[in-house]
């Protein structure tokens, strides 16, 4: 008869190392997935991406992550919105096609939401076998 013994601190170092190495893939691919769908406009966007891989206890985790101010409204869309003076009789300025335009308000439809990263993470990680990708 032989006996078994199991060293579980060096079980668990191979399988995050394993782990971390496979979640960097994906979220290193997922990232540059991500980079080619956003909407450029100015590039702020683009350029506030970040990824990161960490270990978390027995868990290792990938994240992508958009900085800029806005990243939410164009990745989710946007309800219509107005937008007034800051005081009363106040008025509101800005240039269009050269020419300085004054208002009370201005109203903004709403926007569609361009899901940039939610599509690369589909993309990536649920072609990936050994993912399930939620979200939300």
């Amino acid at each position: 008869m032989a006996d078994l013994h199991i060293d579980r601190a060096k079980l668990q170092e191979v399988g995050i190392r394993r782990a971390r190495s496979l979640v960097g893939r994906v979220t290193r691919k997922t990232f540059n997935r991500s980079q080619v769908l956003v909407p450029v406009d100015t590039g702020l966007l683009r350029a506030s991406g970040q990824m990161d891989v960490s270990v978390r206890g027995a868990l290792v985790v990938g994240t992508v992550l958009y900085t800029a101010e806005y990243a939410a409204a164009v990745h989710n869309g946007r309800r219509a919105l107005t937008i007034r003076a800051k005081r009363p009789g106040g008025k509101l300025e800005f240039t269009v096609d050269g020419r300085t335009v004054y208002a009370r308000e201005v109203h903004q439809p709403a926007r569609v939401g361009r899901p940039y990263l939610a599509t690369a993470l589909r993309e990536v990680a649920g072609a990936t076998p050994g993912f399930r990708v939620t979200i939300g």
